[in-house]
């Protein structure tokens, strides 16, 4: 074989590896490949694999996926954090449900999940790894894990919290967290047993609740009440409340919401408009204490379901 037919052989496997991985290559008749740099359209995607294509050249750059999307052509990655043994069953079970719903999800949507139930992962180096934090069923109680969150959470880290990650009757623990971030301050009241509930889009300007209808039904959950009166607070955006039509809310004798005067006002999820941040109420299926069997599922309901997407983009991707 002559010496110019080997050489070339030789630099095709090369020309191929800068081309599949964003490096320059010649694609135009006649020009060296210091002369070209692959201008790359945006990562098509499917749950199986992505590509994409130089506008120039239409070199494709292609790679396959397992069991999620992969971290090159991820949209944005979400750290979880909570317990999935010991504690409240009721709790435990929606950090389950969370750890099958959100997985897939973010095959679809292109995000990734990683879920931890070590709260030393609020640390300033993984933080960085990540776009957004979920608080599942719990929040860290280390100073140390805590300062480093409120450090996250200063420059411009993205948060979502459900349920009793919120819940506090001592609020002094951690009062930047209960009062400054979340401004709810202490747990006051709640309902029993889990219901359905019609719930109330108090405003369509934030992202978090652009695509659902003025009205929409949750899935059963135990609904709080607060110390704090969230209308007072300049820096909270209430995004959806227990409608009025819905009263009563609760089915025990002793934890029903009757709102008989008209009067009583139920939050369920807002956003802190000093961070990239959206609490909701929602995360407690219906599961009796007396023999914890589940009768529900939290991301059974379209709308909230589109909710939840929504306000997990909105902290993730403020910028679009």
């Amino acid at each position: 074989m002559k010496r110019a037919s080997i050489l070339f052989l030789m630099l095709v496997p090369m020309i191929a590896g800068l081309a599949s991985c964003g490096g320059t290559t010649s694609a135009t008749p006649g020009a060296s490949a210091a002369e070209h740099v692959h201008d790359w359209g945006p990562w098509i995607r499917d749950v199986d694999a992505h590509w994409r294509y130089c506008k120039t050249c239409h070199q494709d750059e292609y790679g396959e996926h397992e069991d999620r999307v992969c971290e090159t052509c991820a949209d944005f990655h979400v750290l979880a954090l909570g317990f999935i043994e010991g504690g409240d069953g009721a709790h435990a079970d929606f950090a389950k449900e969370c750890n099958e719903y959100f997985p897939q999800l973010g095959k679809e949507e292109g995000f990734t999940y990683d879920f931890s139930s070590d709260f030393e992962k609020l640390n300033d180096e993984n933080l960085a790894h990540y776009e957004a934090v979920m608080f599942l069923n719990n929040y860290p109680y280390s100073q140390a894990e805590r300062q480093a969150f409120e450090r996250y959470m200063d420059r411009g880290g993205g948060w979502i919290g459900y349920h009793v990650s919120a819940f506090t009757m001592e609020n002094k623990t951690w009062d930047w967290y209960f009062n400054s971030f979340l401004g709810s301050g202490d747990f006051r009241t709640n309902t029993w047993n889990p219901t359905k509930e019609l719930l109330k889009v108090e405003s369509h300007n934030h992202p978090a609740v652009a695509h659902v209808p003025d009205t929409f039904m949750s899935s059963p959950n135990e609904w709080y009440g607060w110390s704090n009166d969230l209308r007072e607070n300049e820096d909270i955006e209430i995004l959806l409340s227990l409608d009025d039509s819905t009263f009563p809310v609760g089915d025990r004798q002793g934890e029903i919401w009757y709102n008989e005067s008209g009067e009583d006002y139920f939050p369920v999820a807002w956003a802190n408009r000093n961070y990239n941040m959206v609490y909701m109420n929602m995360g407690h299926n219906l599961m009796p204490y007396n023999d914890f069997e589940k009768h529900s599922k939290t991301f059974t309901e379209e709308h909230m379901n589109r909710f939840v997407l929504d306000a997990l983009k909105s902290v993730a991707l403020p910028e679009e």
